[in-house]
């Protein structure tokens, strides 16, 4: 028999409602676990399974991949219960290969056996700190309350630019972008960074983009799939880590932090404290947006808003001139009035405000 993964994939595509059905009834019918553990596992045998529709695509079932899933769903897996998880899904695929009478019933069961035995140990290697690295989460906090008393200091939007550039030395990066929310097209969008222009390239509908849709933190060694291959090319991306920016259920947008193409790795209890970075703004934001947004006139001319949408498309003065039948001369006067109206210190502080204000998309 060769290629057995891809037959346990099949089996799943082409069975997975009577798989789901019957685990679906085990669960309820489960004495071992309560009402919530039950809500728990249902989501969890919905999303395992739907994971495996997406290894169809390999035609195999990747660890990196079962890495990501392990980590993308490690508070949704019972941490006392999972013994159940494996049990219910091993009883209803068993059930199926009986049904079908199937020639490799016994090399598929150990197959299935092996794979949800592996998602077990990843997660316990994720969850579980190991007592070396007892020091370094003591280092992590230390570094979160560094971050915490900068951001006290801070006035406003206009100085986000600023809390990126001090998350990357205080963490340890050597890129920080901030990437918006709108939250009425559902879409992401580049908005402050080093290399502005390529920043705003970044744009997508968060459905289509998983690390996005899950709205969790999220450290990727390497980002392929789960990252488009135009910015993985355009920033030369290697491991990468994504932080919502949420507070009170309220998604602003979302961090990525990197080392510049160089491969890295981050322990849980990194991106624990990471992820408290995207809580404490999010609540700073929830603060300063409403002052922010009264904070500045907003008697724009047409030609000022018009340079406000180039600028935030990454237009050069030079094409903004050209497009505007304008001067370089009067395009740098408007970016200048600009400056002064919203109180910015440059063009990506213009662009900054002007997004929260809601004068451009």
């Amino acid at each position: 028999m060769k290629k057995i993964d891809l037959q346990y994939l099949l089996l799943y595509k082409i069975h997975r409602v009577e798989i789901m059905k019957s685990s679906m009834i085990l669960v309820e019918n489960s004495a071992e676990i309560n009402k919530t553990q039950k809500q728990q596992l249902r989501k969890l045998i919905s999303v395992f399974i739907a994971f495996l529709m997406m290894q169809m695509k390999n035609k195999k079932i990747e660890e990196e991949s079962l890495h990501y899933w392990v980590q993308m769903h490690s508070n949704d897996i019972p941490t006392t219960k999972s013994n159940v998880f494996q049990k219910i899904l091993t009883e209803s695929f068993q059930s199926v290969l009986t049904q079908l009478n199937h020639p490799y019933e016994e090399e598929l069961i150990s197959f299935h056996n092996k794979l949800l035995n592996k998602i077990t140990s990843l997660y316990l290697d994720w969850v579980q700190t190991p007592p070396e690295n007892t020091e370094n989460k003591q280092i992590y906090m230390k570094q979160l309350d560094t971050f915490s008393e900068i951001l006290i200091q801070c006035n406003g939007t206009d100085d986000l630019p600023f809390l990126l550039k001090r998350a990357e030395d205080i963490f340890a990066f050597k890129r920080c972008v901030f990437l918006s929310y709108n939250p009425w097209l559902k879409e992401f969008s580049g908005a402050i960074g080093e290399e502005l222009p390529k920043v705003q390239l970044l744009r997508g509908k968060i459905e289509s983009e998983p690390v996005f849709a899950l709205k969790k933190p999220l450290f990727l060694k390497k980002p392929d799939p789960y990252v488009q291959q135009t910015a993985i090319d355009l920033f030369n991306l290697s491991s990468i880590i994504f932080i919502p920016i949420i507070y009170e259920q309220q998604l602003y947008g979302w961090l990525t932090l990197d080392q510049q193409g160089e491969a890295f790795d981050c322990p849980k209890i990194k991106l624990d404290a990471l992820e408290q970075v995207g809580i404490r703004i999010g609540m700073y934001l929830s603060r300063k947006q409403l002052g922010d947004r009264f904070k500045y006139p907003l008697d724009h001319t047409e030609k000022e808003l018009a340079i406000l949408h180039l600028l935030s498309e990454g237009y050069s003065n030079k094409e903004m001139a050209e497009l505007m039948f304008l001067s370089e001369y009067t395009i740098r006067d408007y970016i200048q009035k600009l400056m002064i109206k919203l109180k910015a210190k440059n063009r990506t502080q213009i662009v900054t405000m002007a997004f929260r204000m809601g004068l451009v998309d």
